[in-house]
């Protein structure tokens, strides 16, 4: 019976984070991608720290922060790719050249290395808190287990939003570059080489 429950747990947490998704562009276009991704990623970080307040017995409330956590990271996934296009531009627009490959190619490779260094990370806490599988688990490891369910990954979305606010992209830049750009190409002769 557990195995069902943490496979529902995992589904709502899905199910929610695919609304968080649709809801994205609408909120984009209203706020800006770097105001929602802030927003997003706050109540993210919010939600995710709160695992650590849950007792064995709250289950109930464990589903609900799942729910909420999804539909606030599902506000940020879109974000993330279409805030890379936006680098793109303003490095065009900076630089008078175009890097749109190299922009997303490094961007990717981050994400990659990260999910993979992410993962290695995940493991090595489990184990200084000696967890092990398919055992009881000793006081220890259960504190490793909510560590790293809950404030660990809050420290990564924190240093997340503090990037953030240094990714100076708002909306009202956002169309300027894209005004000037579209400028630009208007000037330029396809024909000519």
């Amino acid at each position: 019976i557990s195995d069902i429950a943490f496979s529902v747990f995992n589904v709502s947490g899905t199910l929610s984070m695919i609304i968080g998704i649709m809801f994205s562009k609408m909120l984009a276009a209203r706020f800006g991608k770097r105001n929602v991704f802030i927003m997003g990623l706050s109540l993210t970080t919010v939600f995710t720290v709160m695992f650590i307040t849950l007792s064995s017995q709250s289950v109930e409330l464990a589903f609900t922060y799942q729910i909420f956590y999804g539909l606030s990271y599902g506000i940020t996934v879109p974000l993330l790719w279409a805030m890379m296009g936006d680098v793109a531009d303003y490095s065009e627009w900076k630089n008078n050249r175009r890097a749109t490959g190299m922009i997303f190619s490094a961007v990717v490779f981050g994400l990659k290395a990260g999910i993979g260094l992410g993962g290695a990370i995940g493991g090595y806490l489990l184990s200084f808190y000696n967890y092990e599988s398919n055992v009881e688990q000793t006081a220890r490891a259960l504190t490793g287990i909510r560590m790293t369910a809950s404030i660990y990954p809050a420290i990564a979305f924190i240093i997340g939003l503090i990037a953030l606010f240094y990714y100076k992209i708002d909306k009202k830049m956002e169309f300027t570059i894209q005004d000037d750009l579209a400028e630009r190409r208007k000037s330029f002769d396809y024909n000519e080489k």
